[in-house]
């Protein structure tokens, strides 16, 4: 029974992609079929070569790519060092409320702060532009980055750092070869989080970005028109935003899995 309802929520869960694929290799014609062509159609490709045909679609997914590996490597870079100092030193004043602090902020919806920023970045003459978008999307991200990661580094035993520090490790050398190759797989976990998290945004990018940093939610937006949805393109840039993120987690799937177990168990 256990097994009949998991393949049936893994099936509930995948269909959408399945539908999102095969609409993106049909006819104009196909897709507005009724009832629908689920596999009785003839596949093509016109919506892949109209698609990557363009300029446009090129630059907007290299602004993606660009912004979210960055704004991952910011994230897990800053968010390691202060979610280990969170770990490390649970004594200091403030710690508690500094936690909390944390998680509200991640839980406030991201439009509260859309006309704040907009207001800043526009008077400093920031707007539309790569850095600006990185540093926003990693101020966004880095408290979800701290509070995920500061787990991990709490189920290092500290006794590993104080021998390091014994055998005459600095604390630099101990964090390098101690307690970073232990605590890989809750980065790759964090990473891969940010970048989704990243690479999904659609708020952020539609309200502080322009043409020149546009990003894939964006630009897969503008195939809704007011009285027209262009289904085959916008099926086909779905799919193709798809794949880096599938791909990514594929290559570090087993890091990711035992960063999952290992944060989820205290002991």
């Amino acid at each position: 029974m256990a097994h009949v309802l998991l393949g049936f929520a893994t099936l509930t869960a995948l269909f959408p992609v399945f539908w999102t694929v095969t609409t993106s290799i049909k006819t104009r014609e196909d897709s507005f079929s009724d009832p629908p062509k689920i596999v009785n159609f003839e596949p093509t490709a016109k919506n892949y070569r109209s698609l990557l045909g363009k300029q446009e679609f090129t630059d907007v997914l290299w602004n993606t790519v660009i912004v979210t590996v960055c704004s991952t490597i910011l994230c897990v870079t800053i968010g390691g060092l202060a979610s280990y100092a969170l770990a490390r030193n649970r004594l200091f004043p403030g710690r508690r409320p500094l936690e909390a602090g944390l998680v509200f902020v991640r839980a406030m919806p991201g439009i509260v702060i859309i006309v704040p920023l907009y207001r800043l970045i526009a008077d400093l003459g920031l707007y539309d532009s790569k850095p600006t978008m990185i540093v926003i999307y990693t101020a966004v991200n880095l408290p979800f980055a701290i509070w995920l990661m500061k787990s991990f580094f709490e189920q290092i035993p500290i006794e590993l750092e104080e021998c390091a520090g014994v055998d005459g490790a600095s604390r630099w050398t101990t964090i390098r070869r101690v307690v970073l190759p232990l605590a890989s797989p809750g980065l790759a976990a964090t990473g891969i989080f940010i970048s989704l998290l990243t690479w999904n945004e659609f708020i952020i990018p539609a309200l502080l970005g322009g043409n020149n940093t546009k990003t894939l939610p964006v630009y897969i937006s503008g195939f809704v028109a007011n009285r027209s949805f262009d289904w085959g393109p916008l099926a086909a840039a779905s799919s193709l935003a798809i794949v880096p993120i599938v791909i990514l987690t594929v290559a570090i799937q087993r890091r990711l899995v035992s960063g999952l177990s290992s944060g989820a168990v205290k002991g």
